[in-house]
């Protein structure tokens, strides 16, 4: 009876269950100006999976591999984004550096890596790198569009693990 009264009079709310086909995305923007953007992906899968990003220029992958204690334990990832444009005044090429990696909940540090490219100065940051990834749950081992790099699509990819 008290637990109804919760639901009704303030609004208590449970996460609802992930299916097995799925995973459940929540997007974090950390930083976001002209000049740099920050954001963390975080991904919920409710049984082992592996996590891959991919663009035309890099590609990272980490497994969330099962707990040696709790097998029915759901796995926790992330993936960072992260772009910085530096540029001079009176320069005619900006600078722009990003760094996309993915990891397991627990694991020290990301896979993945940074790469720097320079543009023409007028380029601006969303121009050349830009974070679309919106929350929610997707299926897994389906391609999910993250981002544009250079005009090309950054691919999120959730599955069940490779042998």
């Amino acid at each position: 009876m008290l637990a109804g009264c919760c639901l009704l009079s303030a609004g208590c709310q449970r996460e609802a269950a992930i299916p097995s086909d799925s995973f459940r995305l929540t997007v974090e923007r950390e930083i976001n100006s002209s000049d740099f953007v920050v954001s963390l992906l975080k991904i919920h899968v409710p049984h082992n999976a592996s996590i891959s990003v991919a663009s035309e220029f890099s590609h990272c992958m980490t497994t969330l591999a099962d707990s040696p204690t709790d097998t029915d334990a759901p796995r926790d990832g992330q993936v960072a984004l992260a772009a910085s444009r530096i540029a001079q005044k009176g320069d005619t090429f900006a600078y722009i550096q990003i760094f996309i990696g993915a990891k397991a909940r627990g694991s020290s540090g990301y896979t993945g890596g940074t790469a720097g490219n320079s543009v023409p100065a007028a380029t601006t940051l969303d121009a050349y790198f830009s974070i679309s990834a919106t929350s929610g749950d997707y299926k897994l081992d389906t391609p999910v569009e993250i981002g544009r790099l250079d005009g090309k699509p950054v691919t999120l990819v959730v599955g069940k693990p490779t042998k």
